[in-house]
């Protein structure tokens, strides 16, 4: 091999956003500066490289999304949807380069969860601008991209369902008014839950039993409404607190950093051609997160001399739904890891008995050290991931009375120390309308 062939492919190996650039963007995200953090992606466009452009558009999405520019946030995110779509057809020459380098060198096409989740912060974004009916195109559009990984993955992936998803679904129906689908949609979230607490450990928020007695009620379904009466008993008392001229702030939060990706290394056998067998070194990608210190989160809402004070729930654990979707993937990446050591296994071994023929004993020597060299400088997994996604997602949903209120919300450790406060801006209420409302914290 071709020293030139040789340093180009580990060049191509090492693409991506620099630890300087993402570290900047954490300080960044930390102080709450959220357009500083979008200004330095945006200028830094250049190391990302085109194969890890979606990489960049999930980045400036989601930056955009914190900084409240929520149509310019939605652009990135449609222009990640379309990037997700056109890599469904690969080149054959990128994944035939891959084979003798490693999973890096070929496009990024996201995480099963990334993909769904442009859509839900889409849906977000348009929610946030009070442009309901383009929200709940969005919701749609995770319908559309579970069943497309669903069918990829003949039903054998862990995340098929997306529970916050359908649980912002819910939301977006009933603001509509079209309360047949949003009970639909509250009843797919509960469903989904119950997976999410098998996989994830994310128990069904107490609110949704709320939701549905409401919806129960308000479609005269006796027999479902005694039935999440019994599964909620807690909730039956609040579902009726709910007064109809009543207006709500929908408040979610996001918190901590979602898992980075690091090597797994194994020597695992193949056969060497002459009977024997050869140790080769392969590398996989595991998640590692990188744990919040926030436990619960309080959202208070105050006019006068009312305060109304609500702990949000829990809706979408980010780490652990990484964590478990690559684990269960690992068995397919491992083959095809496996497969690739091979193959340069096989190619090291030609090159040494060519260098033989044609140079003798001593140019064997030194193909053979420098296939080595090459082998394992390439033996990298692919650990690229959307790495400015939160660790969890949470919700709560204050019904408030028409007029201008203050708030604030208040991240907690498990042990109830305070970690941080936020000031929100005058949230001004309508009658039977609501506020979506955003803040995020990286402790």
């Amino acid at each position: 091999m071709k020293r030139g062939l040789l340093l180009s492919l580990l060049f191509l190996a090492a693409c991506g956003p620099s630890l300087h650039q993402q570290q900047i963007v954490e300080q960044h995200l930390l102080s709450h500066r959220y357009g500083d953090a979008d200004t330095v992606v945006e200028k830094n466009r250049s190391q990302y490289g085109d194969r890890n452009i979606l990489l960049y558009y999930f980045d400036r999405g989601f930056l955009l999304h914190l900084a409240g520019r929520y149509a310019e946030s939605n652009q990135f995110f449609a222009k990640a949807a379309d990037e997700i779509d056109r890599l469904y057809t690969q080149s054959i020459s990128s994944h035939a380069g891959a084979m003798l380098t490693n999973d890096n060198l070929l496009p990024y096409e996201g995480e099963d969860f990334e993909t769904v989740l442009i859509h839900l912060f889409s849906a977000l974004n348009y929610a946030a601008l009070n442009q309901w009916d383009d929200a709940l195109v969005e919701a749609r559009q995770v319908d559309a991209r579970l069943n497309v990984l669903n069918d990829r993955n003949a039903q054998k992936s862990v995340y098929k369902e997306d529970a916050f998803a359908r649980y912002l679904s819910g939301i977006l129906y009933e603001t509509r008014g079209e309360f047949n689908d949003a009970f639909v949609s509250y009843r797919k979230a509960y469903d989904a839950f119950q997976d999410y607490k098998k996989h994830y450990q994310t128990s069904v928020p107490a609110r949704l039993g709320i939701d549905l007695l409401r919806m129960t009620e308000t479609l005269h379904l006796s027999a479902e409404e005694e039935e999440y009466k019994t599964l909620f008993p807690q909730s039956v008392t609040l579902a009726a607190e709910h007064p109809e001229t009543a207006g709500e702030a929908v408040v979610v939060t996001y918190e901590g950093r979602s898992p980075v990706k690091e090597d797994n290394f194994i020597n695992a056998p193949v056969p060497d051609g002459n009977g024997g067998v050869y140790l080769v070194r392969v590398a996989f990608p595991r998640f590692v997160p990188r744990p919040s210190n926030v436990g619960f989160v309080e959202v208070t809402f105050r006019q006068g001399n009312m305060v109304l004070k609500q702990r949000s729930d829990l809706m979408e654990d980010i780490t652990a739904i990484a964590k478990k979707d690559l684990d269960d993937r690992i068995g397919r990446i491992s083959a095809k890891a496996i497969a690739r050591a091979t193959a340069k296994y096989l190619a090291a071994r030609t090159a040494r008995h060519e260098a033989k023929r044609r140079g003798g004993e001593g140019a064997e020597l030194l193909t053979g050290l420098l296939t080595d060299v090459y082998s394992i400088a390439t033996e990298q997994a692919d650990k690229r991931s959307w790495q400015t996604l939160p660790g969890k997602i949470r919700l709560a949903r204050v019904p408030l009375s028409p007029g201008e209120w203050t708030g604030q919300i208040s991240y907690y450790s498990n042990q109830g120390q305070l970690i941080e406060e936020r000031r929100l801006p005058p949230v001004t209420i309508e009658k039977g309308k609501r506020r979506v409302v955003i803040d995020e914290t990286l402790r």
